[in-house]
């Protein structure tokens, strides 16, 4: 295969424009790898400590942020391409970001093999005498189809995904997804180090011994599950015996002290790189010897390097090293073990109250490492170097007390249950059951053959109980609750300070209430407002219990569906003039919310939650998090009486305690959370909003503490224009039960009979999807092929760049979203149909952006947190996911403006290679990046199938448009209803234990959560509401059979009732239970459906039965035996 190369200066001046685009002949079996981490400046420094004697880069004509100089290029190449062995190297290849795998899964292993040869450095052709080297390194492998004649392997996820769900079901009694995670080689099975992540991050990179030895491993496991399922022929066990081959050759090239040059530069020696090469070269060290006492002799002058470079440095080292404590060298010397950097050794011994504490258990430099630290230790690091293996360590095996002899030594399990639980953060699980946490642990435990004992836990809690907190649950088996878990002290302690904050706040009153004549302000508030109409009063109603106890509770929650007022009540809680007078404080986590909430009140700042802990010193700009500073109690924010904060939902557990700590609770009157329980839960752990407000809803909950919530139920801006099918459809996909009627939307989707506010259309391939997109865009447009581009682009705000400079909210009033970035129906593709639609590409007017080019007036979103300067010089914060567009583009440079920064606008350089970018391009966004803002037009592709679909994911997605949705559903709608269900809920499978325990007992099993998860005793069933669940479990306990939800049909017609029973005749009786009949909105609803049941022939105490719910919410146990007995007796 010929491949055809151009160098990416090609339009630069000279030398770059002399050089031609090069064909290159392609061997079978071969690959390109591009060292970009080492042709970067940013790691220039490395490089010159590592080879000194590369020559030195030259000054490019133009900015640059890569070597340029082509000696240093070439001096770079040949270093890099002679430390791979044919024969003797392997080859990792892997994916990452946005693979058909795992969407979110950041680095994906998919093979490997041998590297069975290096071609040498090859050259740009050329118009003069000057050229250029190729940075591609041209290689060939081991790999082939036939695992017969194959010296390595590809992972068959393709197979896998190929497959039908109810194949693996059949085959294995576990779903697709479940069997792939069993095959998948990501970070998580590596220990999530950092390191590895690294070696898999820069296009062709190193991977050190210590990490192929992981990598490995962990492979082994992998294959074996292939094996034993059986799904993919092959000669599988001749890859796992390559595999058990390539482990002994990688221990063969592993030395006992792989860090020995980082300890010596952490304690001041430089040239430490040249000492180790030069100790080595000239024989004063083997592989397999100890590098220490090599350096002992050097710098006591028993040894020498002749012409060393740093020869006149050697009494200096000398004198330091003469200087160190015994105990500071055994600590050295057992650090030196573990492949770790300069900086993780620095940190513990520079601390010498330590040193005692490390020399006996060195995993606690994993268990307080940070997982999101680029330094994180992981267990398997240090198993390395503890555990005695003459293969690596040759003579030098670890010495006691460190030496770990036993895989299930009580310090290496705490550290690898550390590891999980700060691992499950990241999954939303603030904490584990031991049940779960067992079968972790005995699955990590099968690639050594080493069995953990029975209730070895329970067994070591003494020693758990150091780092560790033991959480007792009640014991439940109906509802898949188990009697204990384990959870790091730290997240011990927040939960507990959250749940005592909320609720001692949430049961007192304020001392100096407001008293405001709320009635006339919302009902003038409200337009259309009409006394006589019962929806309008119910509304009225609402909102001022909303306004009452927003001025009489210490801590409120408000909630309620899109279009339920909850703007209305917060600006006129806003115009008291004894609230301004207070002081306020408005808090939200994007740009969008807090543009949105500083329009409710004229006059108040709005800030992000972001830019306030900045201002208060606590955010970690380095490592984009909240943080407690020292001494934190002196920098609390006392400014404020008054603090709102809005999009509640989308806070972490940790977020919400930073915030808090952030407070001068003392002097703050009144914190008023605003949110929707029911969207996707926060990046990151816990649900504390919606944990809090199914304890403050709670119908048992004390009358004051359920006092502290409101929900908005009627629906205002519908009010006029009747029920909103989007508002319809997305209370199916809410944690509560829909209206009595609402139903009908799923016959309205499938008939097409639609309102003005929802379209839907369906889409079966890549092709269809494009044509059926640009088909609905030039209707909903009135364009055609000549038009479509000044029409996309006058929807989009972008056909007038002084107009949207002047106001760049104009951006938003048009958005797309897809749940997923990267395959066929993801935002890269559709940002790509876009950009061709708008007449947009790789143009004069553009700049390179990692994997995109963006263009003059391309829409374009922030992908990270930061302050940048703006053309008028000031630093202003922006914010992850803030949309803006694209104001000046070329070759070198973007000149951006985002949405809530009129008139200015911040520079961004061009990104070349692999390098990520802190900016793309924004016609198409993912649902979660959507979070927090709103749209007119929204239009939402959804596939039908994916790990990441679930029942707020959707609800997300529906509930962004204030005008318009467009929904592009993969097939056909009626799969959609499917992921109403509670099963369906990834709030609900968390685990937390803000108020209650709420811990699912295994990985596959969903926790029982107050307000969440309404399970019943027959099994496998989950209802939608609380009553439900009672009806259900008298419905099972007197073994009658039901069916619950399921669709009836009669002339053509069809409707879902709650419970379906069959009388002896083989007739349905159908069972409603009405849980709001005191909301208008809802009496409203049920009316229409008992009518519906009326014209198919059903008639109340015949066929169809009702129980309610009073109108606290309560439940009469005895009126619903009575309904039940009266249904025994006709079935």
């Amino acid at each position: 295969m010929n491949n055809r190369y151009e160098t990416p200066s090609k339009n630069r001046n000279l030398p770059h424009n002399a050089l031609l685009p090069t064909t290159v002949y392609v061997a079978p079996y071969s690959f390109m790898g591009v060292p970009f981490r080492y042709m970067s400046k940013d790691n220039e420094e490395e490089i010159t400590a590592r080879c000194p004697h590369f020559a030195d880069d030259e000054d490019a004509p133009f900015r640059t942020s890569w070597v340029f100089g082509a000696r240093r290029q070439l001096d770079i190449l040949n270093w890099f391409s002679s430390e791979i062995s044919p024969e003797g190297s392997l080859a990792v290849f892997y994916c990452k970001n946005g693979n058909p795998v795992d969407e979110d899964c950041h680095r994906l292993i998919v093979g490997m093999g041998e590297v069975t040869k290096v071609n040498g450095i090859m050259t740009y052709n050329s118009r003069s005498e000057v050229t250029y080297p190729m940075w591609e390194l041209a290689m060939e492998h081991s790999i082939r189809p036939n695992l017969s004649e194959s010296r390595g392997f590809l992972l068959p996820y393709h197979e896998y995904l190929a497959l039908k769900d109810e194949y693996f079901i059949d085959k294995l009694g576990i779903t697709k997804f479940q069997a792939i995670d069993q095959i998948k080689l990501s970070l998580d099975k590596l220990g999530n180090s950092q390191r590895i992540f690294n070696e898999l991050s820069y296009g062709c990179e190193y991977v050190s011994n210590h990490s192929m030895l992981i990598i490995l491993n962990a492979a082994y496991e992998c294959l074996r599950n292939v094996k034993s399922h059986g799904l993919v022929v092959g000669d599988w066990d001749r890859q796992l015996r390559w595999i058990d081959e390539q482990i002994s050759k990688v221990k063969s090239m592993i030395g006992p002290f792989p860090a020995f040059a980082e300890c010596l530069r952490a304690i001041g020696i430089n040239y430490a790189y040249l000492i180790e090469q030069d100790l080595r070269r000239e024989g004063h060290c083997g592989l397999k010897d100890n590098p220490w006492i090599a350096f002992s002799k050097l710098v006591k002058g028993e040894i020498q390097i002749h012409n060393a470079v740093y020869k006149s440095e050697l009494a200096h080292y000398k004198a330091t090293w003469m200087s160190t404590s015994e105990e500071g060298k055994k600590l050295l010397e057992l650090l030196s073990r573990f492949e770790i950097s300069q900086e993780v050794v620095e940190k513990w011994y520079d601390d010498d109250t330590s040193y005692s504490r490390i020399l006996e258990n060195p995993y606690i430099i994993s268990e307080e490492s940070e997982l999101n630290d680029s330094r994180y230790v992981t267990t398997e690091m240090v198993d390395l170097g503890v555990i005695p293996d003459s293969e690596i360590q040759g003579d030098w095996l670890p010495e006691h007390p460190s030496r770990i002899d036993t895989r299930i030594d009580e310090r290496r399990i705490r550290s690898s249950i550390t590891f999980k639980l700060k691992w499950q953060l990241s999954e939303g699980d603030t904490l584990l059951s031991i049940t779960e946490i067992t079968d972790y642990l005995e699955e990590s435990l099968k690639v050594y053959d080493v069995k953990l004992p029975k209730n070895y836990i329970a067994n070591k809690r003494n020693f758990m109980e150091e780092t560790l907190a033991f959480v007792d649950g009640v014991s439940d088996p109906e509802a898949n609750a188990c009697d204990s878990a384990l959870q790091l002290k730290e997240y011990f302690e927040i939960e507990k300070f959250l749940r005592s904050k909320f609720k001692a706040r949430a049961a007192k009153s304020v001392k100096n209430p407001i008293k405001e004549n709320w009635e006339s302000i919302v009902k003038s508030s409200i337009n259309g407002f009409d006394e006589n109409n019962p929806r309008s009063v119910a509304a009225v109603k609402d909102q001022i219990k909303a306004l009452e106890m927003f001025c009489d509770k210490r801590l409120s929650v408000l909630t309620g569906p899109a279009g339920t007022g909850k703007t209305t009540v917060v600006k006129a809680f806003l115009d008291s003039s004894q609230i301004r007078n207070e002081g306020v404080l408005l808090l939200a986590p994007t740009g969008k919310a807090r543009v949105r909430l500083g329009q409710m009140a004229d006059g108040v700042t709005a800030f992000t939650i972001a830019q306030f802990l900045t201002k208060r010193g606590f955010f970690n700009w380095d490592k984009m998090e909240c943080c407690l500073p020292s001494n934190y109690e002196n920098k609390r924010c006392s400014e404020y009486k008054n603090i709102i904060i809005d999009e509640c939902s989308m806070l972490t557990s940790k977020e919400f305690f930073i915030l808090l700590n952030a407070l001068d609770l003392k002097t703050v009157q009144r914190i008023i959370l605003i949110g929707d329980p029911y969207q996707l839960p926060p990046i990151g752990e816990g649900r504390p909003f919606a944990d809090l407000y199914n304890f403050l809803n709670n119908p048992k909950q004390e009358a004051n503490l359920r006092l502290a919530v409101t929900r908005l139920e009627t629906v205002v801006r519908t009010i006029k224009s009747g029920d909103s099918d989007v508002l319809t459809l997305a209370s199916w996909f809410s944690g509560s039960k829909p209206a009595k009627d609402s139903d009908k939307i799923f016959d309205k989707i499938e008939s097409g009979n639609l309102s003005n506010d929802l379209m839907v259309y369906t889409w079966t391939d890549e092709t269809q999807l494009r044509t059926s997109l640009n088909d609905v865009l030039k209707k909903e447009l009135k364009a055609d092929d000549n038009t479509l581009s000044s029409a996309l682009l006058r929807r989009l705000g972008l056909d007038d760049i002084d107009a949207a400079y002047r106001k760049p909210e104009l951006v938003e009033r048009f958005q797309v979203l897809t749940p997923v970035i990267h395959p066929m129906w993801g935002a890269f593709e559709l940002n790509n149909m876009f950009q061709e639609w708008v007449g947009h590409g790789k143009a004069q007017y553009s700049t390179e952006m990692s994997t995109e080019y963006i263009c003059y007036a391309d829409k374009v979103i922030q992908l990270a947190n930061t302050t940048k300067k703006s053309n008028k010089g000031d630093k202003k914060q922006l914010s992850n996911g803030q949309i803006g567009f694209v104001k000046f583009a070329n070759g070198k440079e973007a000149s951006v403006v985002f949405s809530g920064y009129p008139e200015c606008f911040f520079k961004y350089n061009s990104i070349k290679g692999d390098r990520e970018s802190e900016l793309e391009l924004a016609y198409a966004i993912t649902i979660h990046k959507s979070q927090g803002s709103d749209f007119d037009t929204v239009l939402v592709v959804l596939p039908k199938t994916g790990r990441i679909l679930s029942r707020e994911l959707i609800y997300t997605a529906l509930t962004r448009a204030k005008a318009k949705l467009i929904l592009f559903i993969e097939d056909s709608p009626s799969w959609l209803r499917e992921f109403t269900k509670p099963q369906y809920s990834v709030l609900g499978r968390r685990n937390t234990n803000l108020f209650e325990y709420s811990v699912r007992e295994e990985k596959t099993k969903i926790p029982y959560v107050e307000g969440l998860i309404h399970k019943t005793l027959k099994d496998g069933l989950i209802v939608r509401s609380k009553s439900e669940v009672i009806i259900a479990n008298m419905l099972h306990q007197r073994g009658i059979e039901f069916e619950y939800e399921r669709t009836l049909e009669e002339n053509g017609k069809r409707c879902i009732p709650d419970f379906t029973f069959e009388d002896a005749s083989g007739d349905p009786i159908i069972l409603e239970h009405l849980g709001m009949l005191n909301v208008p909105s809802y009496a409203e609803a049920w009316k229409r459906k008992l009518e519906f049941y009326k014209s198919i022939g059903y008639e109340e105490g015949e066929n169809i039965f009702t129980t309610r719910d009073d109108d606290n919410g309560s439940i009469d146990s005895i009126a619903i035996k009575k309904v039940i007995d009266e249904i025994e007796d006709l079935i």
